[in-house]
Formats: C-alpha cells, structure tokens, sequence
C-alpha cells in the first residue's frame, strides 16, 4: 500500500459518493470528466490506494478509446448492447470510483457506525449491515470450492454443474449462519446498542463535503460547456 497522507471519516466519503451519484447522468464534456477522474485519483492516492488510482485513471482510457474509436469501426447491430453497457459504464464510472474508496477505507463495522450515525433507520441498517457481511463471506466459499475442483480433470460444462451445486449450497448455509450470529449479538434488541467505534468530523471531512456540493453545484451550472 502507498503512503496515507489524510484520513477521512465514512460520512464524508458517503457524501463524495453521494455528489459522484448526481454528477453521474448530468452532461458532462471530456474537459469536465478528466477533471472528475483527476480529482478522485488524487483523493484516492491521498487515502493510500494510488494503485486503486492508477487502475480507474487506465481503465477510464481504455473505456474512452473504445467508445471513441474502436466501436464506431465494427458492425452496430451486433455490438448494440456492448456500446450501450460501455457508455452506461462511463456514465457510472465515478461513482464506482467514490465506492471502491468507502470499501477499501471502511470496515463493515466503521461503515455501519458511520450511517447509525447518520440516524439511519435500523430496517435498513441492518439488512445492509447483514448484506455487506454475507459476501465476503460468500467469497470465500467459492474460491475454497473452486480450489477443490482445479484438481479434478473434468469438461468445461461438467465442471460449471460441479461448481455451482455446491456455491448454491454454501450461499444457503452462509445466510442462514449469519442470520443466527445476528440473532446472537441481540440484533432484534429494540434498544440502541453501545458502539465502540469512535467517529470524529474533522475540519478537512467537512471541507471535502463542501467541495464534493460546489462539485455537483458546478456541474450541473456548467458541465455541459466542458
């Protein structure tokens, strides 16, 4: 990992993605979504992900080039729905990027802190808080099942029916495992349980929400001019 400069909390990383959410199907020009890109690749590499940075600067390029020049080159009818996906991608594009930093900065547990913080409704928070453990979860049981059918010399479509029977099964049995760890930890309890995470507002949180609004505010006054 690079080196970390700064260190938001998951409030203010929700409202980037949030402004990254309304910018994402206003009109935008090239000028105004290389500024975006920019913009989230230094937030991104000021956080300690100039990997992850990296990656979403590349990949906006090569999104970019093949909207521009490679599609318009092949035969429409079949490559239809591919063109749609690309440009639907693009339109998202920064909203992924806003999302992958949440994920890579905030553990389930900060992350449901931060939105018990923001006083969301537990009918919410805590199909959320269950949703965000179960795949991880379920991950893993697959990379364990498919560690075990490496081995075995088997036909391609024997092989997808040998693999999905038992992701199927192990999707089962993870959902009902974290149902009964909930129901554990006293998640049907009506009373606000204590929390030993500790979140805090900087001055810097609240100057990236600030920004992350005169963002939005730009945009949709001049974005599509650039």
């Amino acid at each position: 990992m690079s080196r970390r400069y700064v260190h938001f909390d998951p409030r203010s990383l929700i409202a980037v993605l949030i402004a990254a959410s309304c910018v994402a199907f206003m009109e935008k020009g090239l000028p105004c979504e290389i500024a975006l890109l920019v913009a989230l690749a230094l937030l991104q590499s000021a956080s300690g992900h100039l990997k992850m940075a990296l990656g979403f600067v590349a990949g906006f390029a090569v999104l970019w080039l093949l909207l521009n020049y490679a599609m318009p080159y092949m035969a429409v009818t079949p490559l239809g729905a591919l063109t749609l996906s690309l440009t639907l991608a693009r339109k998202i594009f920064f909203c992924a990027m806003a999302a992958a930093l949440l994920v890579a900065e905030c553990s389930v547990h900060r992350m449901s802190a931060a939105l018990a913080k923001l006083r969301m409704p537990r009918q919410v928070l805590i199909p959320f808080t269950v949703t965000m453990r179960y795949f991880p979860a379920l991950k893993d049981d697959i990379s364990h099942i498919k560690d075990a059918m490496s081995m075995r010399q088997m036909p391609l479509a024997a092989r997808m029916e040998a693999v999905m029977v038992p992701v199927i099964v192990a999707a089962t049995n993870t959902a009902d495992e974290l149902s009964r760890a909930s129901a554990l930890r006293g998640i049907e309890n009506p009373t606000t349980p204590s929390d030993t995470e500790r979140l805090h507002m900087t001055p810097l949180d609240w100057a990236l929400i600030a920004l992350s609004a005169a963002v939005v505010a730009a945009v949709f006054v001049a974005g599509g001019s650039y």
